[in-house]
């Protein structure tokens, strides 16, 4: 009577449990990267809301408003940094988009100081268009109807 494997049987053994292990550890790679990718475009989904969600908030607190294709310049009571009425403005040049907020809303409602310019995020388009008298402008100062707000492929329409 024979006791133990043979050569053949202990490498097919080994050979079916690396196939085993193989699938499995790819299987668990593919769900890892795919959890990744997830989190990732949730985040940045979570980052686009709420800057549509502050900029909103800024917008329907304006009384003075100042509009450029890719700039807004506003007077507002809903400041970030700085509680009461505050001259901020969202700027976007060189393919980032940046924040500046001043405590006081005197002077040149433009003006802004570059050094103080607060980095929102990157992106590969961001414009502002007014709407007011059944019409849009690119440029544009008072108070319209709405302004629209896009980047990367989607728009947002926020009524004043």
């Amino acid at each position: 009577m024979r006791r133990g494997f043979t050569l053949l049987e202990v490498l097919l053994a080994i050979s079916l449990m690396g196939v085993f292990f193989g699938i499995l550890s790819y299987s668990f790679y593919s769900s890892l990267r795919n959890s990744y990718a997830l989190l990732e475009s949730v985040e940045l989904t979570r980052e686009e809301v709420l800057l549509f969600w502050n900029l909103q908030r800024k917008l329907t607190g304006a009384i003075e408003l100042s509009l450029y294709k890719d700039r807004i310049f506003m007077v507002t009571s809903s400041g970030d940094y700085y509680q009461g009425v505050v001259k901020c403005a969202y700027l976007y040049k060189d393919g980032w988009l940046y924040y500046y907020e001043f405590p006081y809303p005197y002077g040149d409602l433009t003006f802004y100081e570059e050094d103080r310019l607060i980095k929102v995020g990157r992106f590969r388009e961001f414009s502002f268009r007014a709407f007011s008298g059944g019409q849009y402008f690119e440029e544009f100062r008072g108070m319209p109807q709405w302004v629209e707000v896009s980047f990367e492929g989607k728009s947002l329409k926020i009524g004043l």
